[in-house]
């Protein structure tokens, strides 16, 4: 057995006898127990995170990884009804609200100018008190006056249901598998590069008209998609 293999079999008996979200031995404690370099100590963390057992903060250590959130894209649920029903306490923090330009990406989908000036939401989602996910929500600028004026740390689809009488019908939504951008790892105690899972969300209203456009940046082992069909 190859010295990260010994390490990572170390690593996993631990995370058998604790709790979740507790902190494991440092790289500098294993680097010593282990009589190793600190390339083979993180080998097998690296390996570890991938499996989705343990998770890194930013200069903070490994800890042990709670349960997931299961999401199956086929079912209607906002995330804190999605959160509360599998026992984690749900928040979410506004980080700015602006009018912007949009990508282009975002004006081909709303089918507007590239210089028509959308809302730019941004807010960070977290379970337990950890953040997990980042999300960015585009929407027309002329169909939400005011909206820097209302709660927005809450549900969005019923912000727009109460307040702007828009009902959310239908969704279509697209995964990938990438690496957390630079300018966003930070915002969720995570190196740069670190593996994420990005959703774009695009939902519709009863007329099939694009309400609004999410990006959404998950924290690697913090989500799984659960889809059942009949």
């Amino acid at each position: 057995m190859l010295l990260y293999q010994q390490i990572k079999q170390y690593i996993t008996a631990l995370i058998g006898n604790k709790e979740r979200d507790v902190k494991l031995p440092s790289e500098r404690q294993l680097l010593e127990k282990f009589h190793s370099s600190r390339i083979t100590v993180r080998e097998a963390l690296f390996r570890l995170e991938t499996e989705g057992l343990i998770y890194r903060q930013n200069r903070k250590g490994w800890f042990v990884s709670p349960a997931r959130l299961r999401w199956n894209p086929i079912k209607k649920a906002n995330y804190y009804q999605l959160a509360e029903e599998q026992g984690f306490i749900p928040q979410t923090r506004l980080l700015h609200i602006q009018d912007t330009v949009a990508p282009k990406v975002v004006c081909r989908a709303f089918e507007q100018d590239a210089t028509d000036v959308c809302w730019e939401v941004f807010r960070v989602r977290s379970l337990d008190g950890r953040p997990v996910m980042l999300e960015e929500i585009f929407c027309q600028k002329q169909a939400f006056p005011n909206l820097y004026q209302k709660a927005l740390e809450g549900s969005i689809t019923a912000l727009f249901s109460q307040e702007y009488n828009i009902t959310i019908s239908s969704e279509q939504s697209s995964i990938t598998v990438t690496a957390l951008p630079d300018d966003k790892a930070e915002l969720l105690s995570l190196n740069a590069g670190a593996p994420c899972l990005k959703i774009i969300r695009q939902r519709f209203c009863q007329q099939n008209k694009l309400i609004d456009y999410n990006i959404e940046y998950w924290v690697h082992g913090a989500i799984e998609i659960e889809v059942k069909s009949h």
